[in-house]
């Protein structure tokens, strides 16, 4: 999993939700500048970022789960996995970790991309 969300506190307490609720699962941080490489380097199944982080489309085309952060008067946040978007207003870390369940299923069935 890549977090690259802003600002650095965001970033770091998603990465320490993920790591307390997900110890077995590999977590990167990294500033949004270096998203491009990272995902190509490091591969994630999950992508966590700003909606409006600059980023190619191979970068996040080649991610098999993206969780876009919509900062506003409220975290909500654009899922895009499995070839569909869905909204969630005001998302919490439970909002977060069953999207990680849903995609660690999507990884067990072989029906990842």
């Amino acid at each position: 999993m890549l977090v690259t969300v802003k600002p650095t506190m965001y970033r770091e307490m998603l990465a320490l939700a993920l790591h307390r609720h997900r110890p077995d699962a590999e977590v990167m941080l990294v500033s949004s500048d270096f998203l491009d490489g990272e995902v190509a380097g490091f591969s994630p199944h999950l992508l966590v970022r700003n909606d409006n982080d600059e980023a190619t489309p191979e970068a996040l085309n080649s991610v098999l789960c993206r969780i876009e952060v919509l900062i506003s008067d409220s975290i909500g946040a654009r899922i895009i996995m499995d070839g569909r978007v869905r909204k969630i207003e005001d998302m919490c870390i439970d909002d977060l970790l069953r999207v990680v369940d849903e995609m660690e299923g999507l990884i067990a069935r072989g029906t990842a991309g």
